[in-house]
């Protein structure tokens, strides 16, 4: 690994421009096929997991879920243990729609290859691969970025680190939209980044294509007219299915893993204490426009989880203690009685008073 590579720093405090994320979300099935095909050269699996935190028996643990940032040390120390410049490009043919799971699935039963492509978007999250890829219409083509506008030659890695992940990233697309859809599917034209290396004839030999070097970005074209073509397992039912499956895991990892959960953590770790918005981005190391704009960006807001944890143990209070309102008040960080009797009126429509009598009724009547 290149000592310029920005894995060291906790992801908090990591600039959004850095390559990849240390949650922890996604299935150890790349990282376990990175290990296969360098154990065919003898490289052991212990150099190759080196500076991620994982060791080899950590693989054999059920439900083990790793992050992209580990992935991509593992590319890393592939460019530097491998003497192969074709590294990524043979790391990428490994992988299929099924490396992926669920997201794979989604993929496969896809009643097109247009729905495959906007679920691939939608539901990307699930994989651990880059976060802004998308795809377009130009002219004849579909344009497909497999790292969004990223040039991996821009960021802090090696120029032999950078070529690895930017082959694997391209092939891997590739090869899982082969996967999908069928031998016969190829790329009309790939366009990648950097200059043409020593091994430009064995990556157009494995995406079946020709290629351009020196691009902005890295592109796969595809003709427009495949985007009506259905994939070779196409199950317009069970993608309904699956679809709905992958949607309650990006929800469940996005609660996992996301800013609304650590919210939630540092408005209910000290009792009768509630941070305000400044104190939570300091304790997250952000600034509180950042803050206000990830949680924004997970369909939320300061206020709105402040509101829900008082809320939350508001009943608590009222309905399974016999605490009196000036105190449940004054627990809730409430400056008076009756700032805490007009906030309990907005969250729930009731009185303090009315809904612990509810609840003592409730009880009654069990």
């Amino acid at each position: 690994m290149s000592e310029k590579a920005p894995y060291a720093r906790d992801m908090i405090s990591t600039p959004e421009t850095d390559w990849g994320s240390t949650l922890r979300t996604v299935s150890p099935a790349r990282i376990i096929l990175a290990l296969e095909l360098m154990s065919e050269t003898g490289i052991a699996h212990e150099a190759v997991l080196e500076g991620t935190g994982l060791a080899v028996a950590h693989l054999d643990v059920a439900d083990l879920k790793t992050s992209s940032r580990q992935f991509d040390m593992v590319l890393c120390n592939m460019a530097r243990l491998d003497p192969r410049p074709e590294i990524g490009v043979l790391m990428g043919q490994r992988v299929k729609a099924s490396t992926y799971g669920m997201f794979g699935y989604a993929l496969l039963c896809a009643p097109t290859l247009r729905d495959a492509f906007e679920s691939g978007v939608r539901y990307q999250p699930l994989t651990g691969g880059p976060d802004k890829q998308r795809w377009y219409l130009s002219d004849s083509n579909v344009v497909w970025l497999p790292m969004g506008d990223t040039n991996l030659f821009e960021l802090d890695f090696s120029h032999a680190e950078a070529m690895v992940m930017r082959d694997y990233h391209v092939t891997s697309t590739v090869s899982v939209i082969r996967d999908v859809m069928g031998p016969w599917c190829r790329p009309e034209l790939v366009r990648l980044t950097g200059s043409p290396p020593q091994h430009a004839a064995q990556m157009a030999n494995a995406m079946q294509c020709a290629l351009e070097f020196a691009s902005a970005r890295n592109e796969i074209l595809y003709s427009a007219t495949l985007l009506d073509r259905a994939p070779q397992l196409a199950s317009p039912i069970t993608a309904a299915e699956v679809s709905q499956t992958c949607a309650r895991l990006l929800d469940q990892m996005r609660w996992d893993t996301g800013t609304t959960r650590r919210v939630y953590h540092e408005l209910t770790n000290r009792p009768g204490h509630f941070p305000d918005l400044e104190a939570v981005a300091s304790d997250l190391c952000m600034t509180s426009r950042t803050l206000r704009r990830k949680l924004a960006a997970e369909g939320t807001s300061f206020r709105e989880l402040l509101d829900e944890v008082r809320c939350a143990l508001a009943n608590d209070y009222l309905q399974s203690s016999d605490l009196p309102i000036d105190d449940i008040a004054q627990a809730l960080d409430f400056n008076d009685t009756p700032s805490f009797r007009r906030a309990y009126r907005r969250w729930t429509g009731k009185t303090p008073s009315a809904a612990r009598n509810q609840g003592f009724s409730s009880q009654s009547a069990t």
